[in-house]
């Protein structure tokens, strides 16, 4: 009996847990929304610490346009790195562009491009499936012309927009 209670003790301080970093996450978005950019750095940086891939996605969006730290789109690119490795698809895409015009100390690779649009367009973003259909629509990326390879990509996107 004793074992349970432990284990339920357990379950509901993890649960406690990610409400209160649901939390913190929700007021460093509003601050940094206000333009309170040190606030919000601080609460993303503590949560990015943790493995939080929304919070790491977030303080790489602060580092890629200068707000509340100096702009360091290498160091943005490392945070969206973090992510995406989590499988947060706004990650993936950033990623993917980075490597599409090499940006943040990422070289232009036509391949990376294309492993990490793919990512995020089965996780679901939008501009991830665009850039993909247009790339098999026209020969783009180093991808073959491969109408059919658009269609499956575009066909995707509406699957996935009716879930």
């Amino acid at each position: 009996m004793s074992r349970r209670i432990a284990c339920a003790l357990c379950l509901l301080l993890l649960y406690a847990g990610a409400v209160a970093d649901s939390s913190e996450f929700k007021k460093a978005v509003a601050a940094e929304r206000k333009g309170d950019y040190q606030r919000a750095h601080y609460t993303f940086s503590m949560l990015a610490g943790q493995g939080d891939p929304k919070a790491q996605h977030a303080l790489g969006r602060l580092y890629e346009h200068g707000r509340g730290v100096q702009g360091n789109a290498q160091t943005a690119m490392q945070w969206y790195r973090r992510a995406a490795d989590q499988g947060h698809p706004d990650s993936e895409y950033r990623l993917a562009v980075a490597y599409a015009y090499g940006v943040g100390g990422y070289p232009q690779d036509n391949r990376e491009t294309v492993i990490w649009l793919k990512l995020a367009a089965e996780h679901g973003h939008g501009k991830a499936r665009k850039m993909l259909v247009r790339a098999y629509e026209q020969g783009q990326l180093g991808l073959p012309r491969d109408p059919k390879q658009a269609r499956y990509w575009q066909r995707y996107k509406k699957s996935k927009k009716t879930e």
